[in-house]
């Protein structure tokens, strides 16, 4: 049995608790006090949280009036406990045969408890019980309260570099591979995803993953309402789990997660989600906290604002495209053609280097129209336009230039090269099959093709003239060959 505690071990708690609240933060502290606690009773003492699953845990002890916040992390004491305990000041021990447990409060958003070995029956143990618990629990507060504005400092600091490096990334996959990453830091857990929503297939896509390979739901797809990322998604509300289990409707904990607490949130910004954040497994394989909610969501502003301006860049860099691209053949446009074309001279005289230009017309392309109708007009100038595609290199600049007639812009080539793909395009033309298209399979199709390179002198304008004397040329020499100026 634990000895009769005397005045001065109620001195010495007294000169505990102080030397406990001036600690650093909260650990040091419950590391002081424990320590401290063990040598003073002589019998092991811990300090642990309470899980929230623990029925028979001591409830949390009310704040101690003789303890008198003086300044930043310091204690002064007043009057000690000196009466004995009434069952209010008791409510929150635990007295054991083996053991008791003192409840000393929430601290750092979690529940904490000592725990003493031995037999603390008695009025005189239960008073010492009462004013530990009530000591320690208050002055934990400071150091504690340390803590928490250390860690809110270090999240503005962390937000404000976040940001800015997010302005500096371009890269989609790069962009959401560092969201993850940093928020996941920043909640201390182990494991997290970012899902995206995907407007063309109406789901949210995982988009990167953090402490595991993203192969393994690259292909994975979450409808809206399914799961804790559609419901989060739905209800646009971040969610807080200490066990996954009691979240209706969600599997339960997969082998690859250590623990059963997750935490999830919605990116929103303009009233948009855009979408969702989620993590699991943290370092100190406890449940997620609100301060980690806390944290999260002070990074959520800044990414959500990255992924909007990725989705107006990617909305921005399709309507350029779409503006350069013909919609019928695919190629580029007669707009793109003018720009290129001028670039192309200009880039060529700088590095004093070869431009040719091709410009080929469908024979007879009208009659073929008006007897077959225009369905298989389209057709094919699709078919050409592959032809043409296949037949030069990745970096020529294939376009429409209008009506049946396409324009092919050539860098570094010369009369000799441009010449032998012109023949090629010719040839593949006269020789493509028209057995799956509306054409009558056994119907010629051929092309007259003008060719020229680049003066020193000439112009855009003069360039392309060139080119459409040689086609005129070809069409008179009985169409389908190619001639040069």
């Amino acid at each position: 049995m634990i000895r009769q505690p005397t005045a001065s071990h109620f001195r010495r708690l007294r000169a505990l608790a102080l030397e406990a609240s001036t600690a650093p933060d909260l650990q040091a502290a419950i590391a002081v006090a424990a320590d401290g606690l063990t040598r003073l009773l002589e019998t092991p003492v811990r300090i642990a949280p309470i899980s929230p699953t623990d029925t028979a845990a001591p409830r949390r002890p009310p704040l101690a009036p003789w303890l008198l916040a003086t300044g930043p992390g310091a204690l002064a004491i007043s009057q000690p406990v000196t009466e004995a305990a009434t069952d209010t000041e008791t409510s929150f021990l635990a007295i054991g045969p083996e053991r008791a447990r003192v409840a000393l409060g929430a601290h750092g958003g979690v529940e904490w408890e000592a725990i003493l070995d031995g037999a603390w029956t008695g009025p005189r143990r239960r008073l010492f019980l009462v004013e530990l618990g009530r000591t320690l629990g208050s002055a934990l507060q400071a150091p504690a309260l340390r803590t928490e504005a250390a860690r809110a400092s270090a999240v503005v600091a962390a937000a404000y570099a976040f940001a800015r490096r997010l302005g500096r990334i371009h890269a989609p996959a790069t962009l959401h591979q560092f969201i993850v990453d940093t928020m996941a830091q920043a909640t201390r857990a182990r494991l997290g995803s970012l899902a995206v929503w995907d407007e063309t297939e109406g789901a949210l896509r995982i988009a990167a993953t953090h402490g595991y390979p993203s192969v393994l739901v690259e292909h994975v797809r979450v409808q809206p309402g399914a799961g804790v990322l559609g419901r989060v998604f739905e209800t646009r509300r971040p969610l807080l789990v200490r066990d996954i289990a009691e979240v209706e409707g969600a599997r339960g904990r997969r082998p690859r997660y250590r623990t059963a607490s997750c935490l999830a949130l919605p990116l929103i910004t303009n009233g948009e989600v855009l979408g969702v954040a989620t993590f699991a497994d943290r370092a100190d394989d406890q449940p997620f906290e609100p301060a980690d909610l806390t944290t999260a969501r002070t990074l959520a502003a800044p990414a959500a604002l990255a992924l909007l301006n990725e989705r107006l860049a990617d909305q921005t860099r399709q309507l350029a495209h779409a503006a350069t691209i013909d919609p019928l053949t695919g190629l580029y446009n007669r707009r793109y053609f003018f720009t290129r074309i001028e670039e192309e001279i200009e880039r060529a005289r700088r590095y004093g280097l070869d431009l040719a230009l091709l410009l080929a017309d469908i024979d007879d392309f009208k009659q073929i129209n008006d007897s077959l109708g225009h369905l298989a007009g389209d057709y094919l100038l699709r078919q050409i336009a592959e032809v043409l595609k296949r037949s030069v290199r990745v970096f020529d600049v294939c376009t429409r230039f209008g009506g049946e007639e396409f324009a092919i812009l050539m860098p570094g080539s010369g009369a000799g090269n441009a010449m032998i793909v012109a023949e090629r395009i010719r040839s593949r033309v006269e020789a493509a099959s028209r057995e799956e298209g509306p054409l009558p399979p056994h119907l010629r199709i051929t092309i007259s093709l003008g060719l020229t390179v680049l003066a020193a002198d000439a112009s855009a304008q003069e360039l392309i003239a060139r080119a459409d004397r040689a086609l005129y040329r070809a069409k008179a020499a009985g169409k389908n060959c190619v001639r040069m100026e």
